[in-house]
């Protein structure tokens, strides 16, 4: 009897032993099936359908937030893509638009202290470098929408060979737009030299019209970029400058440059309150035909300038080249485009992802782009126009025309450059001073980036 009982539970007890061996291989295979699944969702897929992404956001709502130049972020082809992506996702996009004039210090302390949006408007270049992009951006190197990105543009977006934004913007051309109906009224030619265009100022001063709006109240509008393109695009200044061999005070056209900033300034070509005017103003000072000439972009004539509440309408304006004291037969700008970057290390990525993939869709941005002057920034672009001005000045912009290069390639480029300009026109520093200090700050960022020879 008790060998019996024995026996039973010897059986029980084996028993037992082949349960929990033939249980725990699939509790052990449940755990790592679970693990590897956990482990794909946090990998940022930057291309795929998104659907069932789509619908979980749509049925939830999740909020993304996005920085932004607050003037760029309220351009009526950005305003258009939030709108479409808003109704189609149900998702909402929170739109902080910072100061213009403090834009990048304010961003840049944002980022250092952690606070960091989902998606983030930013000019490509070497000014993205200082925010560490392959630690805070999505790489979107292989997403399918590269290769729609027209030749012109695709350049902007990377950094290192690596593409971080989508450049969802115009493609515009910077030059001098005049008045021409002032310019007939006055019998003046379109100048094709630096003298010619002198002398074109003066004429208009002569005559009490002031030559051209540059409101330097705001800073950032002087510009200086526009006239730096050229000498940084042919010969070997860009690449002394950038390996620290050569400073701008060593380049005899920064300091002709700036020595014409500050003599048009005191001969009163940019009027008496150029120091207090602002950008703001842009649309009645040249609208009521205060100035003749003003330093901007095609595209602003569709997009910003206020084309009913004035005398001359944006076809009133033509378009010559820029004369800035630096390449005698002067320049144009070609297209800076701002890209659309995603924080990788969002808890919102994978929204913000969808929101770029939704923008790149040549059907969404066709609509958002419909009508507005601008060259194509997609091979898939259709429904831009070409502006009255560019078509005008097509041929001297195919000439003597300049791809965006001193914004884009300059390590160490700043729009604390225009305040030092801004120091040297209200007779703080002097040439050599203003070139000084255009230097320091050159230098200082690159120490900051910890770029090798600085």
């Amino acid at each position: 009897m008790k060998k019996s009982k024995l026996l039973i539970l010897v059986f029980s007890f084996v028993l037992i032993l082949s349960m929990l061996a033939s249980c725990s291989p699939n509790k052990m295979g449940n755990e790592e099936s679970k693990d590897n699944e956990n482990s794909s969702k946090k990998e940022t897929k930057v291309d795929g359908d998104k659907k069932s992404s789509s619908e979980e956001s749509k049925k939830n709502g999740v909020t993304i937030t996005l920085y932004g130049n607050a003037s760029d972020a309220a351009k009526p082809y950005m305003k258009k893509i939030f709108q479409l992506y808003e109704e189609e996702s149900g998702n909402k996009i929170d739109i902080q638009g910072l100061d213009s004039n403090n834009f990048e210090s304010v961003c840049l302390t944002k980022f250092r202290t952690g606070d960091i949006p989902d998606v983030l408007m930013h000019f490509g270049g070497y000014g993205l470098e200082a925010y560490n992009p392959s630690e805070n951006f999505v790489d979107f190197t292989d997403a399918d929408w590269v290769s729609d990105i027209a030749d012109t543009s695709v350049g902007q977006t990377m950094i290192k060979g690596r593409v971080y934004g989508l450049p969802f913007w115009e493609s515009s051309v910077s030059g001098c737009f005049y008045n021409k109906k002032i310019f007939e009224e006055q019998n003046l030619e379109i100048p094709t030299n630096q003298k010619e265009f002198d002398d074109v100022c003066q004429k208009l001063l002569d005559a009490g019209i002031q030559p051209i709006y540059m409101p330097a109240g705001d800073t950032w509008p002087l510009l200086p970029q526009f006239g730096m393109d050229p000498i940084f695009l042919k010969g070997d200044n860009l690449t002394k400058l950038n390996a620290n061999e050569i400073k701008f005070s060593d380049i005899p056209e920064m300091k002709s440059m700036l020595e014409w900033y500050k003599s048009a300034a005191q001969k009163g070509y940019f009027g008496k309150n150029f120091a207090t005017d602002t950008w703001d103003y842009n649309s009645e000072v040249i609208g009521t035909g205060e100035a003749a000439m003003i330093f901007c972009w095609d595209t602003w004539f569709g997009t910003d300038y206020d084309n009913d509440s004035y005398k001359y309408k944006r076809d009133d304006f033509g378009l010559f080249p820029m004369f800035m004291g630096t390449i005698d037969e002067g320049t144009y700008e070609g297209g800076n485009n701002s890209l659309l970057l995603v924080n990788k290390n969002s808890e919102n990525v994978d929204v913000a992802v969808d929101f770029i993939n939704f923008c790149s869709k040549p059907e969404n941005y066709n609509k958002a782009f419909e009508g507005i002057p601008t060259t194509p920034t997609f091979k898939g672009m259709t429904t831009n126009i070409l502006s009255s001005q560019y078509k005008g000045a097509e041929e001297s912009i195919n000439k003597v025309g300049n791809p965006s290069t001193a914004n884009n390639k300059i390590i160490g480029y700043s729009g604390e450059y225009s305040k030092h300009i801004q120091e040297l026109l209200l007779g703080q520093i002097d040439v050599d001073e203003c070139l000084n200090l255009m230097d320091e700050t050159r230098i200082k960022i690159a120490k900051s980036q910890n770029v090798e020879g600085f």
